[in-house]
């Protein structure tokens, strides 16, 4: 089982290294990653675990929390 994060629609170039900082940071993997664009604009979907197990509510939150501010 996986925890769905969804990252989008976004434009600004470069932002890959802040989120996968802060996916590293947590010690997330991550499983499935899927990437869609639309012209200028990117949509990512990545599948994540944390120690072969999904994100609990409470480590899900703080990596929203950690990720709003990265791509801030």
């Amino acid at each position: 089982m996986c925890t769905l994060l969804e990252i989008g629609p976004r434009t600004a170039k470069g932002c890959y290294i802040g989120w996968a900082r802060c996916l590293a940071a947590f010690k997330c993997n991550i499983e499935v990653a899927l990437m869609d664009t639309e012209g200028q604009k990117a949509i990512d979907v990545f599948y994540l675990t944390m120690g072969a197990t999904k994100l609990t509510k409470a480590q899900g939150n703080l990596v929203r929390e950690a990720l709003e501010k990265a791509l801030a």
